[in-house]
């Protein structure tokens, strides 16, 4: 097996594109009667359900079904004609969304968090490898299908899935991207399959489980698989959902933190309680920024995400999703007039969800969205709005900050307010216990 540069490990790949996409029916598919999986100790009783429809108001990235066809109209009539142009910009999508975002006037659609700078691209034999894998990977999931719609069998998929074959750091990027917007059942197995694979690539998956995964379930068995491995390994992967823009991935971490008893966290907590909600304007030279979670829709961006593929020998090459097409979910590669090449990415997401759609035209009703935070400025309506605030009135506490004294109070048993300054005299007064050392083998 070969092993992953330090790029491959970096880079979160749409791993053959489309070909990881999950349709509508996925996200509904109920996990099959047996013994439940215990949960956390919840700091909000928040469903599946509830989150997926908090993540359907975080504001739309990128293009939809409209602007994607005006970006694919002219590529693939250049393509197709007699002779066939063979040139179109690598960044094609990106240099479409600067020009619809200045015709628009909005800055703010351009403001993602890109990776332009070396580390986002595959080396030759990277790509070739994880090419194999996520091909593999589909097979898998298709013989594990028994219906039209591609969706696997949990049942079926595992034994597809064995621990010699899959359970290696060089299979956690493919199993992570193809499998985490699948349903429950298959998330479960996903977990199952990192909880097996040593090294520090696994234990930040399953850390991104526990902090990102809407169930409850699939979280909690996260959380557990990460009892068994180094702490150092996912600590400040959990340490940075305290701070994520989204206050259920803090709720999450603070939730894995005291199911893990991680106590020794506590010092690092408090100094977050003096941090300012990350939610909030930040002033910058010019004006301000504020950091917030968006959604991209996968079908309408893979040219957003990667350079389009020109030619058949292009490694991990997949096709790409035409607006008006009917789109089928098992991807066959000849399916489509346009591909693109996933061994360059230029957006990594931190998490992936089924959600319904508006409009889906001939695509289906239920579409994965890829969601990831991104600093942009404030419109000047927004600055004017945010200038006549009365400081004094707003609130002192914010989602966030909850989420850490929720952590603090279970993890030592103690209650000294909610501030900075009352948890550092409180335990500067009445340290805590230091952690016994194991004995020397």
């Amino acid at each position: 097996m070969l092993r992953q540069s330090r790029s491959a490990r970096r880079v979160a790949l749409v791993l053959v594109i489309c070909a990881c996409v999950t349709s509508g029916p996925a996200a509904a598919q109920e996990p099959k009667p047996g013994k439940p999986e215990p949960v956390l100790k919840r700091r909000a009783p928040t469903t599946e359900d509830d989150l997926r429809k908090q993540l359907q108001s975080a504001p739309e990235a990128g293009f939809d079904q409209q602007a994607t066809t005006e970006l694919y109209t002219p590529i693939i009539k250049s393509l197709n004609a007699n002779p066939p142009s063979r040139y179109v910009p690598a960044d094609v999508g990106l240099m479409s969304l600067h020009e619809k975002a200045a015709l628009d006037a909005r800055p703010d659609m351009v403001s993602l968090p890109w990776l332009l700078k070396s580390g986002n691209e595959l080396s030759k034999e990277d790509a070739e490898h994880l090419q194999t894998l996520s091909l593999k990977l589909r097979g898998a999931m298709q013989k594990a299908s028994t219906r039209r719609d591609g969706i696997p069998d949990p049942d079926k998929l595992a034994p597809l899935l064995t621990a010699k074959d899959w359970a290696t750091p060089a299979a956690v990027p493919t199993l992570t991207q193809m499998l985490q917007a699948e349903a429950a059942p298959v998330r479960l197995l996903l977990v199952d399959l990192l909880a097996k694979t040593e090294g520090k690539e696994a234990s930040i998956a399953l850390a991104k489980r526990a902090i990102f995964d809407l169930s409850p379930e699939v979280r909690a068995r996260a959380v557990r698989a990460l009892a068994t491995r180094p702490a150092a390994e996912y600590t400040a992967t959990l340490s940075g959902g305290f701070r994520y823009p989204w206050p259920a991935a803090a709720d999450h971490a603070a939730e894995a933190a005291v199911e893990l008893k991680r106590t020794e966290m506590a010092p690092a907590l408090v100094k977050l309680l003096k941090e300012p909600n990350p939610c909030a304007p930040v002033k910058v030279e010019g004006g301000y920024t504020v950091q917030e979670v968006v959604r991209i829709n996968h079908l309408c961006n893979c040219m957003l995400c990667h350079p389009p593929s020109l030619g058949g020998s292009d490694s991990v090459r997949g096709g790409v999703a035409i607006p008006g097409q009917r789109f089928d979910p098992r991807y066959s590669r000849g399916s489509s007039d346009l591909f693109v090449r996933a061994n360059l990415t230029y957006l990594r997401q931190d998490f992936s969800a089924v959600q319904p759609v508006a409009k889906p035209d001939k695509w289906p009703g239920e579409q994965r969205y890829d969601y990831l935070a991104r600093t942009r400025p404030l419109s000047k309506a927004e600055q004017a709005a945010h200038e006549k605030l009365d400081n004094d009135k707003l609130p002192k506490t914010y989602p966030q900050q909850t989420s850490v004294l929720f952590a603090l109070r279970e993890l030592t048993g103690r209650d000294y307010g909610n501030t900075y300054e009352e948890w550092s005299d409180g335990l500067k007064k009445e340290p805590l216990p230091q952690p016994t050392k194991p004995p020397a083998p």
